[in-house]
């Protein structure tokens, strides 16, 4: 899994039927990584961190084998998330 943030939305002039009506997202990847388009089922908004799956985990995930990037969780961020004492 991967940790990012959403960084803008992704909108496709053409499109595979299997991927038609699926929402993608750019997402940066943490801490410095590439930006990859995810296919989101969780309909995120821009600046919320997320966990990324790739390849068949995303394939699984979505249930379509052309996805290789999918969105599978909102993440609090690091700098609010609450502490355990």
């Amino acid at each position: 899994m991967l940790l990012g943030e959403v960084v803008g939305k992704v909108w496709a002039d053409r499109i595979l039927s299997p991927l038609q009506g699926r929402r993608l997202v750019l997402v940066r990847v943490r801490p410095d990584g590439p930006d990859l388009v995810a296919v989101d089922p969780l309909n995120v908004g821009i600046g919320t961190t997320v966990l990324v799956v790739t390849d068949e985990a995303a394939a699984a995930v979505t249930g379509e084998a052309t996805v290789d990037a999918a969105v599978v969780a909102l993440v609090a961020d690091a700098d609010t998330a609450p502490t355990t004492d």
